[in-house]
Parts: C-alpha cells; structure tokens; sequence
C-alpha cells in the first residue's frame, strides 16, 4: 500500500442528518464536487407534508394536554430529522479536496479514500441489486443511487475499509454520479495534481477534461425533478381533502390553484417534448422511436414502465392480428419463438370467465369492473402468448436486435462483436459481464463482444455486458448469417 494502508469513514449519522438542511442552504465547502443526487426538494417537500398530517390527525386522536405536548415535539422532531436524511442527499456530494475522495451517501454513509490509493478511474455503469447504501461484495464496494452505479475506481491493491457497519477489504469501489464525465475528469484532474482551473491550459488534457456528451434521449436534470411534480399535487389535493382536513370551499380555492399550476406545467412540458422530439431527430432516431421516446422521458421511471407495458400488449396484438411483426423491411430473421400455448390457454379461460361472470351474475358495477379485469388479463396474456412471433431477432446491415418480453429490445452492433459461437443450453454464463435473453429453445447462441454493450434491466435501467447468450432453435444458422454478414461487410 502506498501512502495510507486504510479508508476511514462512517455509517449513518443523526448529527449529519441534523446539520444537512443548513449545509444544504449554507455555502459550499471547498473542493472539488461531484453530484450523486439529482436533488431531494420534492422528498423534503412530501415528508415535511405527510408529517403535518400525521401532527394533525394524533393532536385529533388525544385528549390530554401533557400527552398532546409530548406528541408535537416527537413529531416536530421526527420530521425535522426525515427531512434532514433527504436533505443529505444533496447536501453531502462526493467531494475531492486535500488529496482525499470523500465517497458519500448523504448521512447513511462516507468513506475518506486517499487519491493515493487510486490507480485508476473509468466510467461503466453497472447494476446492483444490494439492500445497503453501502456494501462489499468480493472485494468491491459498491454505493449506488437507485441500484445503479456509473463510476469505477480501482485501487492499486486491496485495502482495508471500515466506515461504521461496512468493514472489509476493497480493491475496486463502484459509485454514482449525476454527470459521470465530469467526475471521470474531476478525479483525474486530482490524481495528476492539476487544479480544475487549469485543465483547458494544456492542450493534452483537453479531451479528458471534457464532460462525456449527453445521450441523444438523456433527459435533461430539470425535467427529472419535474417529472413527478403534477402527480404529488394532485395526491396532496385528494389526501387533504378525503382526510376531512379541507372543506370543500378551501377544497375548492385549492383546486383552482393546483389546476392553474398543472396549466403552466403542461405548457412546460410540452416545450420540452418538442425539444427531446428534435434532438432524438437530429440524432438519427425513425420518427416513431423518436415520439416514444419523447413522451416517456417526461414521466416518471415507473409510471413510464407501466404505460410502455400497456402499450405495449395492444400494440403487439394489434400486429398479431394484422400479420406483422417488429421486424423492419430488408431484415434478415435470426429466429423466433413460437406461440406460448400455456399463455394461450390462460388467456381463453380468463376471457371466458370474464364474459360468464357478466352473463352469469348479472350487470352490476362489481360485476362490469370483474369483466374489464379478466379481460384486459386475457388480453396481457394473449401479447405474452404471440409476443415470440410478433418480435423476432433480426440482423441488418448495421446491428442484430434482440427483442424479448413485450418491450424489452437491445441493439448489438455488429463492429462490437468479436466472436460467435453456437452451443448446448448453458448451465453459466461466460465469464465476464454476461446477460442472457429471456426465452426457452434447444441451443443458444453466444455473442462475445470486443467492447461494451447496454442491455435494459429493469425499469429503464441499462447495463453494460460483455457476452450475450441467446436462445434459439437454430443457433447453428443464426451464426453462419451473422458471421457470412461480418465478411461481406469487411469485404
């Protein structure tokens, strides 16, 4: 070990979480910042709501006055100290100054890692399905913001870690931030012994210096934090009234207020739909990629999920019954999985029971809301039974497009892979990043990649693999094309 032989730090820390608030609207601390968060002002906002309520509803429930006391400080207390948590968020970045890289996790976690240590740093995002903020799995410490973590650092040999409850020995930490470019050069700047300020002076260090560029589709900060803006008015609205808190002349007053502010952020997000339509545009995207994508960036994650779910099962129907399929003119099929008969016979016996509970019972309101729930079951299962036939792997003259589930697609390039191989059903992965597409067939076929791909997770989420594993009937014949394509291409 170099300079130092362990990283210090703590775990979760009331005091930090007290004194956040004021750091939060105090001046910044010197140092180099590197955002993890992309802001915590509507969690603060909701907390502090949702403990005004709770204030109310035990001062309505008690009677004596000592108790009543009592009750207000804890909840004052409480609420002070579950906005301060959020607070943290923003208000303790990872930070460089002094030649230590503080790792943070707002006050559940920090860790003092000496540059020294450092060998190198790289971006590549990567998923994890951790239960703590902060965790060593195998040697690497990995502190993600929603699973996720975008910065790797490696260190030039295992070293002990003991922050609080996360004790052990790390040779690689894994964190996340708001702007992974920025960080990457950040802390290179710090590990070569620049100031950030004199970055642009040498020629050299200008392409390291310089933030990675956004993604076509990458939604700007500002409208992540508005995303989830309309909805929390509108649950506020109906908590505050169906609690009997408001009247229904103030509820009145209220509705006129949230509905003018909804206004103002339909005309905002509509502006901003237009510019994600054009720069996606501009970007190469067809013109229908380009208003999918438009339109689910101004969602939140998991409502975005959920509408591209339901979009998807009737879209996939609707190309079932029409005779169509994903694939795009000039496509060559890699293969495709046949019907799901199980998903078949389920989606007949729910659309039946839904049509025999009508005629059975009766019309009713429970019975019509039973009906449209089996039906639109029937109907999921129906897209999940025909979904195989209606997204087939593809290859064109660029990428192969895997396709599974109802929505879930990845495009491999074809420069990207360095080796096909067709096999029997793997019992492991390769060795490595690997990511094995969903579906059941007698062979698979592997895709070893010369660099990097993303593949979606879950929820949007994307990860970076290094091999892709394949199921198909035919993988002999899937890798003869794609290998016959690579030559033709070369040629």
């Amino acid at each position: 070990m170099r300079d130092a032989k362990l990283i210090t730090g703590g775990g979760v820390s009331v005091g930090a979480a007290a004194r956040a608030p004021w750091q939060a609207l105090g001046k910044p601390e010197g140092g180099t910042v590197i955002p993890s968060q992309d802001g915590s002002a509507i969690g603060v906002g909701v907390i502090l709501f949702l403990s005004v309520v709770e204030i109310v509803l035990v001062d309505l429930l008690l009677s004596a006055p000592l108790a009543r006391v009592v009750a207000l400080v804890v909840g004052l207390t409480a609420a002070y100290l579950a906005a301060g948590f959020a607070a943290a968020l923003s208000a303790y970045p990872h930070r460089v100054v002094g030649g230590v890289l503080t790792v943070s996790y707002g006050a559940s976690f920090h860790a003092r890692v000496p540059l020294s240590l450092i060998r190198e740093v790289a971006v590549r995002r990567a998923l994890s399905d951790q239960q703590r903020t902060a965790a060593i799995n195998e040697g690497v410490l990995s502190v993600p913001v929603m699973s996720t973590t975008n910065l790797v650092l490696k260190l030039h040999e295992p070293t002990r870690l003991e922050a609080g409850r996360t004790v052990g020995e790390v040779r690689e930490i894994r964190i996340h931030a708001t702007d992974p470019g920025n960080a990457l050069a950040s802390v290179r700047s710090a590990l070569e012994g620049k100031a950030h300020e004199e970055e642009a002076a040498e020629p050299a260090a200008k392409p390291a210096a310089k933030p990675a560029a956004k993604a076509p589709g990458q939604v700007p900060a500002w409208l992540r934090r508005l995303r989830w803006a309309g909805l929390l008015v509108l649950l506020i609205e109906i908590l505050l009234v169906t609690t009997g808190l408001l009247d229904w002349r103030i509820a009145a007053g209220i509705l006129v207020v949230t509905e003018g502010a909804l206004s103002v952020l339909g005309l905002v997000f509509g502006a901003a739909f237009i510019s994600q339509y054009r720069k996606l545009r501009r970007a190469g995207r067809g013109r229908r990629a380009a208003l999918g994508e438009a339109f689910y960036s101004l969602l939140p994650p998991p409502i975005a999920e959920m509408v591209r779910h339901e979009v998807s099962v009737w879209g996939i129907l609707a190309l079932a019954v029409t005779f169509r399929t994903q694939a795009r003119p000039g496509d060559r099929l890699l293969g495709r999985v046949g019907f799901g008969r199980l998903a078949g016979v389920l989606a007949v016996l729910l659309a039946a029971g839904g049509v025999s509970l009508l005629a059975l019972a009766g019309v009713s309101p429970l019975t019509i809301v039973g009906t449209i729930v089996l039906l639109y079951a029937a109907a999921a299962a129906a897209a999940f039974g025909v979904a195989g036939r209606v997204r087939p792997h593809t290859l064109d003259r660029e990428d192969v497009a895997l396709r599974w589930g109802l929505h879930h697609s990845a495009l491999v390039p074809l420069t990207a892979i360095s080796r096909v191989e067709d096999a029997e059903q793997l019992d492991h992965l390769p060795a490595g990043d690997g990511f094995r597409v969903p579906g059941r067939a007698p062979r698979v076929l592997v895709l070893h990649l010369g660099e990097p791909v993303e593949v979606p997770v879950r929820m949007g989420i994307l990860r970076p693999v290094d091999s892709i594993v394949v199921p198909l009937a035919d993988a002999a014949a899937a890798r003869a094309l794609i290998e016959d394509h690579q030559v033709e291409e070369a040629q």
